[in-house]
C-alpha cells in the first residue's frame, strides 16, 4: 500500500534528520566547551604575564628607592605593590576555580601543581617583602654597605635565581596548555565539519533514492486521475476512471466515479431549479439596490469617521514623537528633565486615549455629542505646556515659538483636555502653514471677567473671502490647498464646537501671505459655577 511506503520513507527521513541534529548539537557543544577551555588557558597565561610584569615593576621601584633613598618614590612603590597583589589575587582565584564540567574527560588539569605554583609565588612575595624591609632597616641604621650587599644578594639569588625560573616555568606551562587547547579545538571543528558533511550527503542520497522510487510508483495512477478529472471538469459527466490497482489511488478513482454520477444527477436537478432561481434573483436584486444605498450612506459616515481619526490623532502623535526624539538627541540631561518629558508624554497619551474613546463613541451613535469633564484649573499651566509642545512640533521647519503671559494663575472652569485639544488644533495649523524660519507668538491675558489666548503666526494667511467659511466642516481655503494636500478641514469646526460648549468663542483675523491671529476667549472661574450641573 502506498501509505505504508510513504510512512516508512517519512520515518527513516525523520531518523536521518534527528541523527544529523544530534550530531550537530554534540559538535557545537564540544566546540563551545573546548573554546571555554582555550579561553581559560589563555586567561591563565595572561595572568602569569601580568604577575611577572607587576612583580618586576615592584622589585625595580623598591630597589630604586633603597638605592637612591628618595622618599618621593614611596607612593610609586605602594601603587606597584597594590597592582602586584591584585594580579596575585586574580591568579589565586583562577587557580581555585573548579574545572569546566564535561570538558576535561580523560585529561584533568593539573590543579595541585597549579595551586603549588601559586603558593610558591605567594610565599616568595611575602619573603621578598620581609627582605626589602630588612634592607630598609639596615639602611636606616646607617649600614649602607651591608644593606647594599644584602640587596644585591637578594636580587641575584632570589629574584634572578628563584623567581625568574619559577615565573618562566609557569608561563611556558600555560603557553603549552593554551597551544594544546587551540589545537584540540581546531581538530574538533574539522571533525565536526566532516561529520556534518557525511551525514548531509547520506541523508541527501537516501532522500533522492526514496523520492525517485515513490515518484515512479505514483506517476501512472496520478496521470490517470488527472485525465479523469479533466474530462469530468470539462462537462463529460458520463466519463468513468478505470484504474486496476488495490491501493489508495484505486479508492480515490472509485470515489471520483461516484462523484461524477452524483454530479450528473445534480446537474439535471439544477437545470430544473434554474428557472425558480432566476425569479428569486430578480426579487433579491431590488433588495440589493436598497442595501447598496444604505452601504453608500455607511461608507460616507465611515470616511468622515476616518477623517476625524486622522486629524485628531495626528497632532498628539507628532508631539509625542517629537518629545522623544528631542530628548534622545540631547546630552547631559538630568533626571528632572527626563521626568518632565515623560510627564508630558503621559498627558499627551491620556489625551490621545480620550480622542480615541470620543471617536469610537461618535462612530457608534450617529447623533451623539462630545463628552466633557468639568473642573477648575489654571489656564496658565495649560498654555505653558501647550507652548512647549508647539516648540517640539515646530523643530522640523525651524520655527521659533514664544509665550507672552501675565504672571500668576488664571482660573477657569472647563474640560482641560478639550481646551488642550483646541490649542493643539491651532498650534498644528500654525506650524504646518508657517514659512520655514518664521515665528509663532502665543499670548495669555485676563481682565475682570474673561481670559484671552491669542496665537499669531507668520504663515500663508487666509484670503478675505474665505474668513467666513473656515469654521465650516471640510472647508479649506485655496491657498491652504495649494500649500499642503494632507488637510481635512475638520480641526477648526471641532475647535469652535468645544469653545461653544465652554461658553467661550474663537475668532480670527488674517492677511493673506502675512499671517493669521486666532483668539480664544473664555469666561473666568467664579465660585457660583460650583453649583452648576455639568453640561
Amino acid at each position: 500500500m502506498f501509505r505504508y511506503r510513504l510512512a516508512v520513507f517519512i520515518f527513516v527521513s525523520f531518523g536521518f534528520v534527528l541523527f544529523l541534529g544530534i550530531t550537530l548539537y554534540w559538535g557545537s557543544n564540544q566546540v563551545a566547551l573546548h573554546f571555554q577551555r582555550s579561553q581559560a588557558a589563555y586567561e591563565a597565561f595572561d595572568n602569569y604575564e601580568r604577575l611577572s610584569q607587576e612583580a618586576y615593576r615592584y622589585f625595580k621601584q623598591r630597589i630604586d628607592r633603597l638605592i637612591t633613598a628618595n622618599p618621593s618614590a614611596e607612593a610609586g612603590a605602594e601603587s606597584s605593590k597594590l597592582r602586584l597583589y591584585e594580579a596575585m589575587q586574580k591568579l589565586r582565584n583562577s587557580a581555585v576555580q573548579p574545572p569546566i564540567a564535561g570538558l576535561y574527560s580523560g585529561h584533568l588539569p593539573d590543579k595541585p601543581a597549579e595551586l603549588e605554583r601559586v603558593a610558591h609565588f605567594t610565599a616568595f612575595l611575602d619573603a621578598s617583602e620581609y627582605r626589602f624591609d630588612e634592607v630598609e632597616r639596615l639602611r636606616q641604621e646607617g649600614k649602607i654597605e651591608l644593606a647594599m650587599q644584602a640587596l644585591s644578594k637578594f636580587s641575584e639569588d632570589e629574584i634572578d635565581g628563584k623567581f625568574q625560573p619559577l615565573i618562566d616555568a609557569a608561563i611556558n606551562a600555560e603557553r603549552k596548555k593554551a597551544g594544546k587547547a587551540k589545537q584540540e579545538l581546531e581538530d574538533l571543528v574539522a571533525q565536526s565539519h566532516w561529520i556534518a558533511i557525511l551525514s548531509s550527503l547520506t541523508a541527501a542520497i537516501f532522500s533522492l533514492t526514496s523520492g525517485v522510487l515513490l515518484l515512479s510508483g505514483v506517476r501512472k495512477p496520478i496521470e490517470v486521475l488527472m485525465k479523469g478529472t479533466d474530462e469530468i471538469a470539462s462537462g463529460k459527466l458520463d466519463y468513468r476512471i478505470s484504474l486496476d490497482t488495490r491501493d489508495e489511488f484505486a479508492y480515490l478513482a472509485n470515489h471520483f466515479n461516484q462523484m461524477a454520477q452524483e454530479l450528473e444527477l445534480q446537474h439535471n436537478k439544477l437545470r430544473e431549479g434554474r428557472i425558480v432561481l432566476e425569479k428569486r434573483v430578480a426579487e433579491r436584486t431590488f433588495e440589493l439596490h436598497q442595501l447598496n444605498d444604505e452601504l453608500k450612506r455607511m461608507d460616507s459616515a465611515r470616511r468622515e469617521f476616518l477623517a476625524d481619526i486622522s486629524h485628531e490623532l495626528r497632532t498628539p502623535i507628532t508631539v509625542i514623537r517629537g518629545e522623544a526624539e528631542v530628548t534622545l538627541r540631547g546630552k547631559d540631561r538630568d533626571a528632572d528633565e527626563y521626568k518632565d518629558v515623560l510627564q508630558r508624554i503621559v498627558e499627551l497619551s491620556m489625551q490621545l486615549g480620550k480622542y480615541v474613546n470620543d471617536l469610537l463613541f461618535l462612530a457608534r451613535t450617529e447623533n451623539a455629542n462630545l463628552q466633557f469633564e468639568w473642573d477648575r484649573f489654571d489656564l496658565s499651566d495649560l498654555v505653558t505646556g501647550a507652548v512647549e509642545d508647539f516648540q517640539v512640533m515646530s523643530v522640523e521647519n525651524s520655527i521659533s515659538v514664544s509665550l507672552d503671559a501675565e504672571a500668576g494663575p488664571v482660573w477657569v472652569r472647563g474640560d482641560k483636555q478639550r481646551l488642550r485639544q483646541v490649542l493643539f488644533i491651532l498650534g498644528d495649523n500654525a506650524c504646518r502653514y508657517s514659512n520655514p524660519g518664521g515665528h509663532i507668538t502665543v499670548s495669555l491675558s485676563a481682565d475682570a471677567k474673561e481670559a484671552k489666548i491669542s496665537l499669531t503666526d507668520q504663515g500663508i494667511g487666509i484670503p478675505a473671502k474665505d474668513l467666513g467659511s473656515i469654521f465650516d466642516r471640510h472647508f479649506r481655503s485655496q491657498n491652504a490647498l495649494l500649500s499642503r494636500e494632507d488637510g481635512t478641514g475638520l480641526g477648526l469646526p471641532m475647535a469652535k464646537s468645544i469653545m461653544k460648549a465652554h461658553g467661550g468663542r474663537i475668532t480670527v483675523t488674517s492677511i493673506e501671505n502675512s499671517g493669521s491671529t486666532f483668539t480664544i476667549t473664555l469666561p473666568l472661574y467664579s465660585g457660583e459655577q460650583d453649583g452648576l450641573s455639568d453640561q
